[in-house]
């Protein structure tokens, strides 16, 4: 899919046939999963080189930062998400040179619809150009991590409260299954949001090298509104890098105190069974002993003699058990 933008604030689409020159008011070229032929329909009316979808996320990391002088060729990973509602990371290109801006990528992208959905004021004719459709696009892919960002931290704080509330009435000591359950639940989650932290950190340091780049090479180059929207990027970088960092750590926090609970869990059933088998001890010896088939046992003809062992083996339980339960236990 390829699409046109003219250089007004609406950015409504325009349309070029195939083999005909690009319209002078078109600033903006996005292909979407692009085909071979209007692969080269594009690199015709721009004289631009472009990477085919099979190449786009194999480029090393030599070639994703690229400045000629004439035209700037860059790279990155960005956040999206797919048919499941997971979020994924895609890689997208940047071909910007004086007159256009190219943007290939293979997925749709939320961040870019919400920029095309950014209309101008009513009566604002102003023109716009390629660079400030570029840094449009950049503040709005930054935008959307920001959102998935404090939704990742929305989650882990939810995840946190259900780690340390603590086992409900039907998750207890006696009813082990379900909160073992729960708890590899809460795993399952914690190792969803330890992805999707690994993607945010991917996507913040492609978006962070590509805006170091700009500034470094094209600095001189850029109007100076845009170099001052590229500085406040610069700060919302370095702000995302801070509080990611931060939910990396949670994650592994809430990872260790799951790992923790569950270590408890299983002292707590390994102990259940070995007070089991300590209280379970003296009655076996009892019962063992008076299963001798020996004549001379003095207790073999007493008229309660059946009675008198049963209560010998109900004290060896109860005994054990109090002093067990008074020494905290279980």
């Amino acid at each position: 899919m390829l699409k046109f933008y003219d250089n007004v604030g609406s950015r409504d689409e325009v349309t070029c046939s195939p083999g005909s020159a690009l319209p002078t008011n078109v600033v903006w070229l996005d292909l979407v999963d692009a085909t071979p032929e209007e692969l080269r329909h594009v690199e015709q009316v721009t004289a631009v080189s472009l990477p085919s979808d099979e190449t786009l996320t194999d480029l090393q990391t030599t070639g994703r930062l690229r400045f000629d002088g004439a035209t700037l060729q860059v790279f990155t990973p960005v956040l999206f998400r797919d048919g499941a509602d997971q979020l994924r990371v895609t890689t997208v290109g940047f071909f910007l040179t004086r007159a256009v801006l190219i943007t290939i990528r293979t997925e749709e992208l939320r961040s870019f619809s919400d920029y095309i959905s950014r209309k101008s004021y009513p009566g604002d004719t102003r023109a716009i150009s390629g660079t400030e459709v570029f840094v449009g696009l950049l503040e709005a892919i930054i935008d959307r991590m920001a959102d998935a960002v404090e939704k990742l931290g929305t989650d882990l704080d939810k995840i946190s409260r259900q780690i340390f509330a603590g086992p409900s009435d039907e998750e207890g000591a006696f009813k082990p299954i379900k909160y073992e359950a729960k708890l590899e639940t809460l795993l399952r989650d914690i190792g969803r949001s330890g992805e999707i932290t690994s993607n945010v950190r991917d996507s913040l340091l492609g978006v962070g090298r590509l805006i170091a780049f700009v500034t470094a090479n094209a600095q001189d180059k850029l109007p100076g509104s845009v170099r001052n929207r590229i500085r406040i990027l610069q700060q919302d970088i370095a702000s995302l890098n801070d509080y990611e960092t931060r939910l990396t750590d949670k994650v592994q926090f809430l990872l260790d105190s799951t790992l923790g609970f569950i270590n408890i869990d299983q002292n707590r059933l390994f102990r259940l069974l070995t007070i089991a088998s300590v209280i379970g001890i003296p009655p076996t010896f009892i019962v063992g002993l008076y299963g001798m088939n020996f004549k001379n046992i003095p207790e073999f003809d007493w008229a309660y003699g059946y009675q008198w062992g049963l209560t010998l083996i109900a004290l060896s339980i109860l005994i054990p058990g109090i002093w067990l339960r008074r020494k905290g236990w279980f």
